[in-house]
């Protein structure tokens, strides 16, 4: 594990080996995740119908640093134009997009590989040799590549879930992406008194780490006094709310919600599936029995549903949210 590099330093030389460690562990752990994949030609099948095969994700994060240089005039060179536009868009696509398969020509693995390793190669000599003024800012071509590792940070979850919805026959195992071993009951959870205070959000233009641009601002409340659940909420929470039918009751769910569960014909979270004991719980390479203590993974309307479902208590419960 290497640390994440901050935007302030004293010696540019130093600062510049940081985040060429930085950036070639980010870069290698992504392809590591891959390897979970068990054969070539799952590269070209679809976890989710309304995503591209999971090559796409493959070459997306390499070439959003080619495209990103290039727009922000870093670097001239292009290493395969074809792919830079293959890969650079759709990401999130949904279900009134076009997602005709005969619009698409994907490389083979070894050619996606091919550029993956130049791009590495490229970015790594660019990190070797670009003029290093600190602190780092959004003005510095150095911002640019600190853009690249951390989107391709956000990918490492994203694409981690996409493996996970692939059949387990397409997955290996790989000791590098064990399961977290803490499992077991979940503690019982309470609600804390928060005092009312001023909240600011927001973070600034001298902050420590890079960050992504809707981050930055300023925004101050005042928030009356409330009461937070000292835990993030758990599987076995959760299972009480599916348990007592939940999924099928309407009144719980907002009219997004409703059409959602329509489409999807959902009964429970997404990487649930019964058993003759419960539930068991898809992770990465394998099912393993539900652990009741680790955090739920539902969506926003899910999270919506159950705060609707507990709200039957005479207590009005929210999911954490920036609105009013």
């Amino acid at each position: 594990m290497v640390k994440i590099p901050t935007l302030y330093g004293s010696d540019a030389q130093e600062k510049r080996q940081e985040i060429k460690d930085y950036f070639q562990y980010c870069y290698k752990r992504y392809e590591s995740l891959f390897t979970l994949v068990s054969e070539e030609k799952v590269y070209f099948e679809k976890a989710d119908s309304l995503r591209h095969p999971i090559i796409f994700y493959y070459g997306h994060t390499a070439t959003f640093f080619i495209n990103k240089l290039k727009l922000a005039k870093i670097s001239d060179e292009r290493i395969n134009p074809k792919l830079e536009s293959l890969f650079a868009v759709g990401v999130d696509e949904m279900s009134w997009d076009d997602l005709n398969e005969k619009h698409y020509d994907w490389p083979s693995l070894a050619e996606t590989q091919q550029y993956r390793d130049d791009v590495y190669t490229l970015v790594s000599k660019l990190i070797d040799t670009l003029p290093l003024t600190l602190p780092i800012n959004e003005e510095s071509p150095w911002w640019v590549i600190m853009m690249g590792i951390e989107h391709e940070n956000i990918h490492l979850e994203t694409s981690s879930v996409l493996l996970r919805q692939l059949p387990l026959s397409s997955i290996k195992e790989n000791t590098q992406w064990e399961a977290c071993p803490l499992m077991g009951e979940a503690p019982k959870n309470e609600l804390l008194d928060v005092r009312a205070g001023q909240v600011t959000l927001g973070r600034s233009k001298d902050a420590k780490f890079f960050a992504w641009d809707n981050e930055y601002g300023e925004h101050q409340a005042q928030i009356p006094a409330f009461k937070a659940a000292k835990y993030l909420t758990s599987n076995a929470e959760y299972l009480e709310f599916v348990q007592d039918d939940g999924y099928t009751h309407d009144t719980f769910w907002c009219e997004e919600g409703k059409a959602w569960k329509a489409y999807t014909q959902a009964k429970h979270p997404l990487f649930w599936s019964p058993s003759k004991d419960g539930y068991m719980l898809r992770i990465l390479s394998k099912n393993i029995e539900l652990p009741k203590n680790w955090p739920v993974e539902v969506n926003y309307l899910e999270a919506a549903a159950f705060c609707q479902w507990k709200s039957q208590e005479r207590r009005y419960y929210h999911y954490p949210s920036y609105r009013r």
